[in-house]
């Protein structure tokens, strides 16, 4: 009688939190696709003129989610790779609160069961199974984005359909993990394998990317604010309706963080290109026949900045004062020099790389011709930051060495 009247979470063969997991992760995936699904559903309705059927409307909208995850599409000729980063970082915050909820009662458990000194068993089961369901469901929205929308590169389908639930997981576990450190064993928590330096330069570094980033999307609306009426021009000569304008309104919203990567590039020195032949750097602004995107109406005027402008560059010397700032502060105080060094220039590193990575996780075509190359270069600006957050962080390290000194 007792054996039947209780709940176990302990991980046994009958447990149910697995089950409840994996359609947990399903449900998680169909929720977020349905952003995307509902509004080209939507503009399908509101559009009476549109010769279109409802099932390519589906697959637009599955396409467009998958994008979203980090997928590549192709439309006839043109190839479409700007990933809208706000969307991905939408799908990976709601989707680890989805796997942070769907493994709370594993997590609960009052025994602890590690395997080999790491992971608390019910919890890796849990998460695990979640990962599973939202797997499963994304395969579904491939295949209706195969049938009925524009086609997804099939090697960038990993981003969705693997990465984005693996990353959740792992921010899940996170959390789930500081709330209850017995969940993890040391062989987790600390692995062997992971530098000592590493561990404490990530906190600063991404913290450094993030201010960088922040500082690209305040520009970006300040000009956004500045030309307001070339934007809106733009919009109105656009005439998409109430249903259409919102969801324009949203598509722009959802590149924001894509659009300060080309912010951060100016300040950086590198510069970015709107489209072939539009492009501005410290030097002066060129222009050419840009497409009817709203948000392109913020673009600098054509023709040649002042010679002060190039002063922008402290803003990323500032950053990187900041990012070996915070590096001093995840080591002791006395800790050689050597130590604080190491510190701060992993930490750079780990900044320049984790805007590097996102300019090319972004992409940079949004169609063929004169727009299958825009944005930021990847390549040139990681170095520039490289060198600029660098400097900052050595200015902030020669600092601290001769207060000590004194």
């Amino acid at each position: 009688m007792l054996r039947g009247g209780t709940v176990s979470t302990d991980g046994g063969p009958g447990s149910a939190v697995p089950r409840r997991a994996f359609v947990a992760g399903v449900l998680a995936a169909a929720g977020s696709a349905t952003v995307f699904v509902l509004p080209a559903l939507l503009v399908w309705v509101a559009a009476s003129e549109s010769t279109v059927s409802w099932t390519s409307s589906l697959g637009v909208g599955a396409s467009l989610w998958l994008l979203a995850g980090g997928a590549h599409l192709t439309l006839g000729a043109a190839h479409v790779t700007v990933v809208p980063l706000l969307a991905l970082a939408l799908s990976v915050a709601i989707g680890s609160w989805a796997a942070t909820r769907a493994a709370r009662e594993a997590a609960d458990a009052r025994t602890i069961v590690l395997v080999r000194d790491a992971l608390h068993r019910p919890l890796a089961l849990a998460l695990g199974a979640w990962a599973a369901g939202y797997a499963v469901c994304a395969l579904l929205w491939v295949l209706v984005a195969f049938l009925a929308g524009p086609s997804p590169v099939v090697w960038t389908l990993v981003l969705p359909v693997v990465v984005v639930p693996v990353v959740a997981v792992a921010i899940a576990l996170g959390r789930l993990v500081k709330g209850r450190p017995q969940l993890a064993g040391p062989g987790l928590r600390r692995p062997a394998w992971f530098p000592d330096a590493v561990r404490r330069a990530l906190r600063p570094g991404l913290e450094g990317a993030a201010a960088l980033l922040g500082i690209g999307m305040l520009i970006c609306g300040l000009f956004v604010v500045l030309h307001f009426d070339r934007v809106s021009h733009l919009q109105g000569e656009l005439r998409p309706g109430l249903v259409g304008g919102v969801v324009l309104a949203l598509a722009q919203l959802s590149v924001l963080p894509n659009l300060a990567l080309w912010a951060v590039s100016f300040l950086a020195g590198t510069g970015f290109s709107a489209v072939e032949g539009a492009s501005a750097t410290w030097t002066g602004s060129r222009t050419s026949l840009l497409p009817m995107v709203p948000a392109f109406g913020a673009l600098p005027q054509p023709g040649a900045f002042p010679g002060i402008l190039p002063v922008v560059v402290l803003l990323p010397v500032a950053a990187g004062a900041y990012v070996g700032w915070r590096s001093l502060r995840a080591v002791a105080r006395l800790s050689t020099g050597r130590t604080k060094l190491t510190v701060a220039g992993t930490a750079v590193v780990v900044a320049a790389g984790a805007l590097g990575l996102l300019d090319v996780l972004g992409g940079g075509s949004l169609g063929m011709a004169r727009l299958s190359d825009i944005g930021a270069p990847a390549g040139k600006l990681t170095v520039a930051l490289l060198v600029e957050l660098g400097i900052g962080a050595a200015l902030v390290l020669a600092w601290d060495r001769w207060k000590l000194r004194r």
